[in-house]
């Protein structure tokens, strides 16, 4: 479920969104929700929400906003409540009641005479709501409710009782805090409350680049996530803040905006000297024991912390009760002041982490001791998979380090942290400052190697390579790794001369010896699975070694890809689903966009298009960086979600889209699959000619460079295909039979299915070899439904059903195409579907009936138009064109006999596009 306020989508409130669509769809008369939360959390947004919702539903709001300067004015809210509403409404509403509210609204004058007191204004109300709930469903809703004035507050308590059996519902918005008069009056089983917390790590992500566009390191999210507990609007607050404010230098604080320090500042400001002392030595400390504490708070003074809310104490531990309070606190504090506490926790403290850091925020001047005792902090926060610890450390260990001996090796290790961390502008700005100042050898080597990873030119990749590979001449441990680097980029970059990629990787790992970390046994790893060759033996070789310092390099990566390949699915998911948890609890961005990217194309596969556009949108939009390393990869996606769903004009759009990027990203990856989409969906557009061409280009760069593995770029069934239908026999079977050969060599389950496909393809082409190819086809379509490669499955069925056709095997064909069109319909493959429906119409002669059933496409772009999407929305939401939304709403107007969206909403249920979960 998705609400759009605006134009913007609400993120990060699926759970809350469910709770008030069941309230407006669901709820008894005179039931009521309320919105409970701090200031900021969202309790507006969802409350004007639920006012979308009602008035879709056909119910007839009546709001009012009050506000704190209102408070005092008597009856303000119901004036707002009341705007536009006439007090005539009701048959029944006796001349007094009526009177009395019209001067309370300030409608009428009071005249010599004053109407009559709060109780006929009360009545009036109550009787002017249930003449109009006598001709439509009503809610009477109002945000900050805890601002609602006495006089109006009394009125709808007076109301709140009496409308039992009318069908009038209340949403409120509060506060957290006392509950009001009105939600007593309905109380609590009448009343259902919502407490609203913070958003989700990734909810706060997505608001800061939509509302935004900032981008910045993950390590900077988790730092507002921590700050502002997942409050939207502080999150909001601090975004800006950072955009004004740029690079923070380490240690320094993220500085609150104007209305965030005049709300917070101000109250630490107020404190005694002891109380702003214990407040300022909590919030340096984090999260810390009593014991932590030390001589700078004794038990009264945290007692009158916790009394004045300012503190939180759990057991042993203490906490600040805000993070923004914490942020506020520091901010008033002196340089100096906070050199001495932190100087004090490390004293204190028994956390030898925490020791280093304090130290550190103690110091400002360089120590060579204390730099050494802070890169063995950051090793060991690595080592436990706390990358942006590391990160932390290693840059006060820099900072801290004399120049001379030690110091490269720390740049070179926060330069590595930063890497794995995400933070790729953060690495390059380093080495690009530090490069001249490290030792020439395998020190600068190491420099070189990590600025090949994203360069700000790409170009430049190729010159910082080569300045590796000269520099470690003399260092065969550093040699090795610029090998494995660039194996592994002939064979995932440019897919080209495996063999030689092949040479490199034995080479790394010969002079590597024992020693190999798994980034050079990967790259060993990756030439074997593009070649289709097992990796069993590098699995034991991995964890024998070094264990993998980032999750994107793992050996266990690589086995998902393979599996992937194979067609092995559920074993493929599962794998990459583990990665992710590991990469995310690690911190690991660059990781966990990297896997999330193969379980996107995992999940297009298995022709489940809707989980692979999850997957994408799961991919975080702010990782700006990470996606300047990795490529873009959308459009190239998007080519194959619409080739999948058999949309050939979206599909030939994204293909040219990606190929026209290939020169900015050197992605050949990326080029061979928008050739592999381009001739899927030129086949659903009943073009193999097209096909062919682009199929071809694709078979001829795996058959030359040395890419075994059919299933890499598995492009064989459609290539033969398309040559059956172009009548090419001999290339097709050409393609078939070097396909055969590495099937079997192989044991490829996905290659060995689609051979059984190929030869089908290829014997009911010959009109002779009818049920030998019938049987093929069948085999073919178990095998893939086994594997779970849907897509797969119902391509042979269409393809069987097809030549079942042309033979006049009617009865066959009828069941095969029936098989194969209620399994795209499955997974919305709208255009295969479409070619099912053809196929079956041309069974028997017969022809396409026009009715009123709607397809699968046309139907979800209906209710998303009924739920009042415009149609470029719905085109994001479904990834086509608006071309298309538009095709589809007027085949829909056609078969419904509607000729507006509001005709269409009373047909259909108001739909929005699933949610994102992360």
């Amino acid at each position: 479920m998705e609400i759009i306020e605006g134009n913007r989508e609400i993120v990060g409130r699926e759970a809350e969104l469910g709770v008030l669509r069941e309230f407006v769809e669901n709820a008894p008369s005179g039931g009521g929700l309320v919105l409970v939360g701090g200031p900021g959390i969202g309790k507006t947004t969802l409350w004007q929400a639920g006012l979308e919702l009602a008035r879709a539903q056909g119910v007839r709001v009546l709001r009012a906003r009050p506000s704190d300067a209102e408070a005092r004015l008597s009856f303000a809210a119901l004036t707002d409540l009341l705007d536009g509403v006439e007090t005539t409404v009701g048959t029944g509403i006796p001349a007094p009641q009526r009177r009395a509210l019209e001067v309370a609204l300030l409608r009428s004058e009071a005249g010599a005479r004053p109407p009559s007191g709060e109780r006929a204004i009360a009545l009036g109300l109550l009787n002017v709501l249930r003449g109009l709930a006598e001709h439509e469903p009503l809610l009477v809703a109002i945000d900050d409710i805890q601002w609602l004035d006495a006089a109006s507050a009394d009125a709808l308590s007076f109301v709140a009782r009496r409308l039992e059996g009318v069908p009038v519902r209340f949403l409120l918005a509060r506060r957290s805090g006392s509950a009001s008069s009105v939600e007593r009056e309905l109380g609590p089983a009448v009343l259902q409350q919502v407490e609203l917390s913070g958003l989700s790590f990734g909810a706060m992500r997505r608001v800061l680049f939509e509302q935004l566009g900032f981008t910045t390191s993950h390590r900077m999210l988790r730092r507002i996530f921590a700050a502002t507990d997942g409050n939207p609007f502080f999150a909001l607050e601090l975004g800006r803040a950072l955009e004004e404010q740029g690079p923070l230098e380490i240690g320094a604080e993220i500085a609150l905006t104007v209305g965030l320090d005049e709300l917070l500042g101000a109250r630490v400001e107020q404190l005694t000297t002891p109380v702003r002392g214990v407040l300022l030595a909590s919030a340096l400390a984090g999260p810390a024991t009593i014991r932590d504490l030390g001589s700078l708070a004794d038990r009264t003074e945290l007692d009158d912390a916790v009394d004045a809310g300012l503190l939180v104490i759990e057991g042993e531990l203490v906490r600040v009760s805000h993070p923004l309070l914490a942020a506020a606190a520091r901010a008033r504090s002196s340089t100096e002041e906070r050199r001495r506490i932190h100087a004090e926790l490390a004293r204190s403290t028994t956390n030898s982490e925490a020791e280093a850091r304090h130290l550190a925020l103690a110091a400002d001047r360089p120590d060579a001791a204390l730099a050494s005792l802070l890169a063995a902090a950051a090793a060991a926060a690595n080592a436990r998979g706390a990358v942006e610890d590391a990160v932390e450390l290693a840059e006060h260990a820099v900072r801290l380090s004399p120049s001379g001996e030690g110091r490269p090796e720390r740049v070179l290790s926060l330069a590595d942290y930063l890497y794995r961390a995400g933070e790729l502008q953060g690495m390059n700005t380093l080495l690009a400052a530090e490069l001249e100042a490290l030792p020439s050898g395998g020190v600068r080597a190491r420099a070189h190697l990590l600025l090949c990873i994203a360069p700000p030119i790409l170009a430049e990749s190729a010159v910082h390579l080569n300045q590796a590979l000269t520099e470690s001449a003399n260092d065969p441990l550093v040699r090795a790794e610029v090998l494995a680097y660039k194996s592994e980029e002939l064979s995932t970059l440019w897919l080209e001369k495996l063999q030689l990629a092949e040479r490199w990787a034995l080479e790394a790992l010969r002079l590597a010896g024992p020693e190999a970390g798994a980034d050079i046994v990967a790259a060993l790893g990756w030439v074997r699975i593009m070649r289709g060759r097992p990796i069993d033996d590098l699995i034991g070789r991995s964890s024998a070694t070094v264990a993998p310092e980032s999750v994107q390099n793992s050996i266990d990566r690589l086995m998902g890809i393979r599996l992937a390949f194979r067609g092995h699915v559920s074993a493929a998911r599962e794998m990459f689903l583990s990665l992710v948890a590991v990469a995310e609890d690690r911190g690991e961005s660059w990781s966990v966009d990297g896997i999330l990217h193969q379980l996107c194309e995992l999940e297009l596969r298995a022709g489940d298009w809707n989980a692979a556009a999850s997957r994408l949108a799961q991919q975080a939009p702010s990782f700006s960086e990470v996606a300047i390393a990795v490529g873009t990869h959308d459009p190239r996606i998007r080519a194959v979600i619409a080739a999948i769903r058999g949309l050939p004009v979206e599909a030939e759009r994204f293909a040219a889209a990606t190929i026209a990027g290939i020169d900015a990203s050197g992605m050949q990856w990326d080029r061979l699959e928008a050739l592999r989409a381009r001739g899927i969906a030129a086949l659903c557009a009943g073009d193999p000619a097209r096909a062919a061409e682009s199929l071809r280009t694709v078979w001829a760069h795996t058959s030359r460079e040395g890419i075994d593995d059919p299933g890499a770029f598995p492009v064989a069934p459609e290539l033969v295909e398309a040559l059956v239908e172009l009548d090419e026999t001999e290339e097709a079977r050409a393609v078939t039979e070097r396909l055969k050969d590495l099937a079997e060599e192989q044991e490829h389950p996905w290659g060995l299915a689609t051979v059984k496909r190929c030869l089908g393809l290829a014997q009911l082409a010959t009109r002779v070899e009818i049920e030998a190819g019938a049987a093929a086809l069948l085999e073919a379509t178990a095998e893939y439904e086994a594997l779970g490669l849907r897509f797969d499955a119902a391509r042979s069925l269409l393809a069987l059903g097809r030549g079942q056709r042309r033979m006049r095997k009617w009865g066959a064909a009828r069941v095969s195409l029936e098989r194969a069109r209620t399994a795209f319909d499955e997974f919305a493959a709208d255009g295969w579907a479409e070619q099912a429906r053809f196929e079956l119409a041309r069974v028997g002669g017969r022809r396409p009936q026009v009715d009123g059933e709607l397809t699968p496409s046309e139907r979800r772009t209906a209710e998303l138009a009924a739920g009042g999407l415009s149609n470029k929305q719905i085109a994001a939401a479904l990834f086509v064109s608006v071309h298309t939304v538009e095709v589809h709403l007027s085949r829909v107007y056609a078969k419904l006999g509607v000729h507006s969206r509001a005709q269409l909403a009373q047909h259909l249920p108001i739909t929005r596009p699933a949610p994102v979960k992360d």
